[in-house]
């Protein structure tokens, strides 16, 4: 069952001692943030709490903030309860630098090791802590002289990270993400998934499900080139997922095959809250059948599929 574990960011109470800054006056305390962890064995239905909180260091008169700053978030946290986001080994290479509102960060090799929610959650600590200096508007990480491949994010502005209100907090679930088994049936791989502010929780998944599993001995036969062209929900819960013409043309065979793949994402889709059902689309049309499955109406999930 998908879990909602946690927002990314404390509430806005918390962030906003970042947002008007404390970097007014030498010696003055400064918030670093750091992740606050969680145990993913719980076996509660629902966890929630921020991901994010701080704690304040004071810089002494004379250092230079921004190379402090950097110093005692890679040193890790002080308060119990609080973790760092970086990897061991994580250093600097050479001292921030300031430019135009931009501060440009060195890193080493041990950075480019992060991925997914640990890597936002690590840019978010460092976007965080950072921009409360005046004249900082925004930080570009760079690992071993390269920026890592951001796409949109390539310079990470506090503004990515304060939202306006708690409903638009970005959050991060633990979902169960439906996979073929080398030996038959279908298997459960759990992953962390992070759901940006203003994402549709059921493309996430989905697209995390299309990506192909981490786990060795599962895979998805996706039929090449089929692209997920849209999603959306509507009010009773039917899930509408439209793929591209491939998915239809390049049908997988044998055709059990075909109906585990659709079953892998009927169940991956149907543990949100808002979905009870998925109607399968191509093209925005529904074909007559996949897999042997008629699929001119709603599948709910099967978990007879499921081999433990």
């Amino acid at each position: 069952m998908l879990r909602r574990l946690t927002a990314l960011l404390c509430a806005l109470a918390l962030l906003s001692g970042c947002i008007a800054g404390t970097s007014a006056g030498t010696g003055e305390g400064y918030a670093v943030y750091f992740t606050v962890p969680f145990d993913p064995g719980s076996n509660e239905e629902r966890v929630e709490g921020p991901a994010l909180a701080s704690e304040t260091r004071r810089i002494p008169e004379g250092e230079e903030p921004l190379n402090a700053l950097m110093e005692a978030l890679l040193s890790g946290p002080l308060s119990d309860g609080l973790a760092s986001p970086f990897p061991a080994g994580t250093r600097q290479l050479s001292p921030p630098v300031l430019e135009n509102g931009v501060c440009t960060v060195g890193l080493s090799e041990q950075y480019g090791g992060l991925s997914e929610v640990d890597l936002t959650l690590a840019d978010y600590c460092i976007a965080l802590t950072l921009c409360q200096v005046d004249g900082v508007d925004a930080v570009t990480i760079l690992v071993e002289g390269a920026v890592i491949p951001y796409g949109d994010h390539q310079m990470l502005r506090e503004s990515d990270v304060v939202l306006s209100s708690a409903e638009d907090e970005p959050v991060y679930l633990t979902a169960d993400l439906y996979f073929l088994r080398e030996g038959g049936g279908l298997a459960v791989e759990t992953r962390e998934l992070l759901v940006p502010s203003g994402a549709i929780p059921a493309e996430v998944l989905l697209k995390a499900l299309l990506s192909g599993p981490e786990t060795p001995g599962l895979y998805l036969p996706i039929p090449e080139g089929a692209e997920l062209i849209d999603l959306w929900i509507n009010s009773d819960g039917t899930c509408y997922v439209s793929f591209s013409a491939p998915f239809l043309e390049g049908e997988p065979a044998p055709t059990s095959q075909a109906r585990l793949l659709l079953y892998a994402i009927v169940n991956t889709l149907c543990q949100l809250s808002d979905v009870s059902s998925v109607r399968l689309l191509v093209e925005g049309e529904s074909p007559e059948e996949y897999g042997g499955i008629p699929t001119t109406s709603p599948l709910e999930p099967n978990q007879n599929l499921v081999v433990p």
